[in-house]
């Protein structure tokens, strides 16, 4: 598994944390499922980034 596959993998588990979390909160109440959100965008931008990058 290469880095990239790694981090790939983080931001999908971040982007079901989310999901798994939005559903339990009250309406109104989602700092947590924007941070994680968050965290597997950032996740998947890295991933893109460091793909163009390779030759």
């Amino acid at each position: 598994m290469t880095d990239m596959d790694s981090r790939a993998q983080l931001a999908a588990m971040l982007a079901e944390q989310a999901l798994q979390v939005a559903t339990k909160l009250k309406p109104g109440s989602w700092e947590s499922v924007q941070a994680l959100s968050t965290l597997s965008i950032a996740q998947s931008l890295l991933t893109m980034n460091q793909q163009q990058q390779e030759p």
